[in-house]
C-alpha cells in the first residue's frame, strides 16, 4: 500500500496564531514538510521528507538560519543515494557542522537546538533525531512517544561535532498520525493529546492542539498518513509520492497488518527482513533446477561425444560394407561415464542447499544478536553482540558475497557500534597506488585553491606531487610527478634522508609559499609550485641534532622537534633561508624525549605536544594549559593509544585540533580549549577493513569535510558518505 500524507502545520507567538504563509517560504520557521523533487537521487523518487527543528531563543529570531539549515538538510537528503538512515544521519551531521562553525565564529548569537526527520516510504517511517526533539505517533491503540523515556545523553545541535542520535522505524496505516513539535511541549497532557491525535484528521487535530497550548509559543507539524488524497482540504497540504505503488516489504509470514509488538519497541534497530521457511525451499528448488539444467547440458554434451564416437549402425554399414557387433570400449566408457556425472549433480544439489541452510541460519543469528543488544543497557554487552553479528558476516560473505540481506545486518552492527563509541564513520577511497618497496609517509595539501597533494615516501625517499582541482579528489594527472629524492644534487648540495615536510606561506622574508623538506644533516629544500622550481639551504645546530622527526612553522620561524635531544629547535627566518639565535636557539618542555609531533597555534604560540604514551598538553609561554585528563573529563572515553601525527586546521577562532591515533584506528577532533569534539573511524571500500590503522600520516580539507591519509603504499580519502 502507498500512502500519502496530509500535512497541517500550527505556528503561535504566545497563544497568537500567525499566519503561516507569511513567515517564509516553508511557512513556519525550522519546519520543513517535502515530498521528493525532479531530480532526486535514485531510490528517493517515493520519499516524502519531515523536519522540525528546534533552536535557542525565539523563533522568529532565527528564522533565517533555520532555513540555511532547512535547506541544507534537504539537498543532502535528496541528492545522496544509499539506505534511508544513513542519509538522513549524514544530512544531519552536516547541518551540525554548518551550525557549529556559526557558533565558533562568534557572529551572532550561540544558537543550540533540537532536530528531528522522518522519512514516508511506502507504508515504512524513519526517523532520526538529536538533542531535545521528540515525536508522537497517534494510532488507533493509542499515542506513541519517541523516544519513550528520557535519553541518558542528549547533545543539542551545533555543540559539537559528534552528535547522539536516536534511529526508530515503524510501519504505518491508514488513519496514523505523525506529531512533531518543540521540545518544551513534551509535557502536554497525555490523555488531552490521546483525545486529539487518535481517529481524528488534521483539521479536527490542530484546533484541539491550538486550546491545549495556550499562550505558549509553539511550532508545530501535523502529519496525516491516508490511503487516497482527500478532495479538498484548504487549510493543508498533501505530500504524496510521484512513482507507481510497489509491493510491500514485510517480515515473513507478515499478511496485511503488522503486529502491534513492532510498533512498541523499546529501541529501534532498523528492521531486518529474514526470508520466510518458503523462500528458503524456492532458492533450494531453484539450485536443484539449475543442477538439472546442467544435467541437461551434460547429457546433450555426452550424446552428442557418442555419436562422434560410434556413429549410426547403418552408416557404419555403408561405410565398412558390413555390420559390427564386437565394439565393448563404448558401453565400458558409459558405465564409468553416468555413474560420475549422476554422482557431480547430486553432490551439486546438496552443497547449493546446504549453502543455502547455513546463509539462512547466519541471518537468523545476526539478526537475534542484533535484538539481544537492543534489549540491554550494558554497553559491553551491545558491542559484544555487534562484534558477534560482524562476525558472522564475514563468514556470510564467503557463503554468498555481496548478498544484500547480511550488508544490512552488518550495517546496522557498524551503526549501532558507532554509536556506542560516539564515532562518526567515513567511507575511504583509494586515490592513488604507489610503486612496489613505498612506505608512505608526510601528507601535505598545498594551501589556497589550486589544489594538489604532496606525499612523502620514506621507503625510498621520494617526494610525489598529485596535481588535482580545488577539491583535491579530482586529479588533473594520471601519475604523479617526482619533485625530489635522496641523493638528488639540489645546487652545490646533495639531498640526504627526509623525514619530514610542511607548507610555508608567504610572508616578509618569501615573496612565494613553498613545500619544504627537511634531511636529518639539515638540508632544508623548497619546491615553489608557481615556478616549478627547487631551492636548498643548510640549517645550523644541525650537528647536534640527534633524531628530528616532525617540523613546524610559526611566526616566521621554524621549529624542529627532536626526541633524541629532548628539545625543539628554533630557527628565525632570513630570506629564503633561516638563522640561528644563540640565546633563542631552543625550546626545552617536561617529557620532550617521548614526544611524537608538535604544532603551534597562530594565534598565541602556545605549543602543542604529542606523545607516544598518548598523552597531549597545551603550553604557553612554557605554563601547561591543558593536558590530557581534561580530554577524559569533556567525553573522550576511549584514551589515544598509539598516536603518531598532529594538526591544527583552520584559522582564528574556527581553528580544531586532529590527531591521528592509528593504535585505535580513529582521528579525533578537539577545540583548542582540550575539549572533546568528535572522532572518526573510515573503512576502505576496495577491502572493507578499517582504514586508519595502517595510516602514516593525514591532512584535512574542510567544507565538506575530507580526511586524505597515506597508508604504506596508498593516497586515500574518507568522507561522510
Amino acid at each position: 500500500m502507498e500512502l500519502q500524507a496530509v500535512i497541517g502545520q500550527l505556528y503561535l507567538i504566545e497563544g497568537a496564531t500567525q499566519d503561516t504563509a507569511a513567515s517564509g517560504p516553508q511557512g513556519v520557521p525550522g519546519v520543513l514538510a517535502i515530498s521528493a523533487p525532479p531530480k532526486a537521487a535514485r531510490g528517493r523518487e517515493r520519499d516524502s521528507l519531515f523536519v522540525h527543528l528546534s533552536l535557542s531563543g525565539p523563533p522568529a529570531g532565527y528564522g533565517e538560519l533555520a532555513q540555511t539549515l532547512l535547506d541544507l538538510i534537504r539537498d543532502h537528503y535528496f541528492q545522496s543515494s544509499g539506505g534511508v538512515t544513513s542519509a538522513l544521519r549524514t544530512a544531519i551531521m552536516e547541518a551540525n557542522q554548518r551550525l557549529l562553525r556559526v557558533n565558533i565564529s562568534g557572529k551572532g548569537a550561540l544558537r543550540e537546538g533540537a532536530l528531528v526527520c522522518a522519512v514516508m516510504r511506502g507504508q515504512e517511517l524513519f526517523m532520526v533525531q538529536t538533542g531535545e526533539a521528540f515525536a508522537l505517533i497517534a494510532r488507533n491503540f493509542g499515542v506513541e512517544r519517541l523516544p519513550a523515556g528520557e535519553p541518558d545523553r542528549m547533545t543539542p545541535l551545533g555543540r559539537t561535532a559528534g552528535l547522539d542520535l536516536r534511529y526508530f522505524h515503524n510501519w504505518l496505516e491508514p488513519g496514523d498520525m505523525l506529531l512533531l513539535a518543540d521540545p518544551r511541549l513534551t509535557n502536554l497532557p497525555a490523555e488531552a493529546v490521546k483525545r486529539a491525535l487518535v481517529d481524528s484528521t488534521v483539521e479536527e487535530a490542530l484546533p484541539q492542539l491550538r486550546q491545549m497550548i495556550g499562550q505558549e509559543t509553539a511550532r508545530l507539524l501535523l502529519v496525516e498518513f491516508i490511503d487516497e488524497a482527500p478532495p479538498d482540504l484548504p487549510d493543508v497540504m498533501v505530500a504524496a509520492p510521484t512513482a507507481a505503488p510497489r509491493r510491500d516489504i514485510r517480515p515473513a509470514g507478515q499478511k496485511d497488518n503488522p503486529p502491534p509488538a513492532q510498533n512498541k519497541r523499546k529501541s529501534s534497530p532498523p528492521q531486518v527482513v529474514l526470508p520466510s521457511a518458503e523462500e528458503v525451499q524456492d532458492t533450494a528448488r531453484q539450485a536443484t533446477s539449475r543442477a538439472a539444467i546442467g544435467a541437461g547440458v551434460a547429457t546433450g554434451w555426452l550424446a552428442d561425444l557418442m555419436g562422434r564416437l560410434r556413429p549410426p549402425r547403418e552408416a557404419q554399414t555403408r561405410s565398412n560394407g558390413r555390420g559390427s557387433d564386437d565394439g565393448w570400449a563404448l558401453p565400458a566408457l558409459i558405465a564409468v561415464l553416468i555413474p560420475i556425472i549422476v554422482a557431480v549433480i547430486v553432490t551439486s544439489v546438496f552443497v547449493q542447499r546446504g549453502r543455502v541452510q547455513r546463509m539462512s541460519e547466519i541471518k537468523r543469528d545476526m539478526n537475534e544478536a542484533i535484538g539481544l543488544a537492543a534489549q540491554t543497557d550494558d554497553a559491553l554487552a551491545q558491542r559484544t553482540y555487534y562484534n558477534e553479528v560482524l562476525l558472522l558476516a564475514a563468514e556470510a560473505e564467503v557463503i554468498r558475497p555481496d548478498d544484500p540481506d547480511v550488508q544490512r545486518l552488518r550495517q546496522t552492527a557498524l551503526v549501532q557500534t558507532d554509536l556506542i563509541e560516539d564515532v562518526t564513520r567515513l567511507a575511504g577511497r583509494r586515490l592513488y597506488t604507489y610503486p612496489a618497496g613505498a612506505n608512505m609517509g608526510s601528507l601535505v595539501l598545498r594551501e589556497g585553491l589550486n589544489g594538489d597533494i604532496f606525499a612523502l615516501d620514506r621507503g625510498t625517499g621520494r617526494v610525489f606531487r598529485h596535481e588535482t582541482a580545488e577539491d583535491f579528489v579530482t586529479f588533473t594527472a594520471e601519475t604523479a610527478s617526482e619533485i625530489l629524492f635522496s641523493g638528488q644534487a639540489v645546487g652545490n648540495q646533495i639531498v640526504g634522508t627526509l623525514f619530514d615536510m610542511t607548507w610555508r606561506s608567504r610572508d616578509t622574508q618569501v615573496s612565494e609559499a613553498g613545500l619544504t623538506m627537511l634531511d636529518r644533516a639539515g638540508l632544508l629544500t623548497t619546491f615553489v609550485p608557481t615556478f616549478g622550481e627547487l631551492q636548498a639551504t643548510k640549517l645550523g645546530l644541525a650537528s647536534e641534532w640527534q633524531n628530528p622527526v616532525a617540523i613546524t612553522y610559526f611566526n616566521e620561524r621554524m621549529y624542529v622537534l627532536d626526541p633524541g635531544a629532548a628539545r625543539i629547535w628554533r630557527y628565525f627566518a632570513e630570506g629564503s633561508g633561516f638563522f640561528v639565535d644563540e640565546e633563542q636557539r631552543a625550546i626545552e618542555l617536561p617529557d620532550l624525549d617521548k614526544a611524537v609531533d608538535i604544532d603551534i597555534y597562530a594565534e598565541d604560540g602556545s605549543i602543542l605536544v604529542l606523545y607516544g604514551d598518548g598523552r597531549m598538553r597545551r603550553y604557553v609561554n612554557g605554563s601547561l594549559l591543558w593536558e590530557e585528563t581534561n580530554l577524559r573529563d569533556s567525553g573522550m572515553t576511549t584514551p589515544l593509544i598509539a598516536p603518531t601525527r598532529l594538526k591544527i586546521i583552520g584559522r582564528g577562532l574556527n581553528s580544531s585540533i586532529f590527531v591521528a591515533d592509528p593504535g585505535s584506528g580513529r582521528i579525533i577532533q578537539l577545540s583548542l580549549g582540550g575539549t572533546f569534539l568528535a572522532q572518526y573511524k573510515a573503512v576502505d571500500l576496495e577491502t572493507d577493513q578499517e582504514l586508519f590503522t595502517n595510516m602514516g600520516d593525514f591532512d584535512i580539507a574542510e567544507s565538506p569535510l575530507r580526511i586524505f591519509v597515506t597508508t604504506s603504499n596508498g593516497l586515500y580519502v574518507a568522507t561522510q558518505n
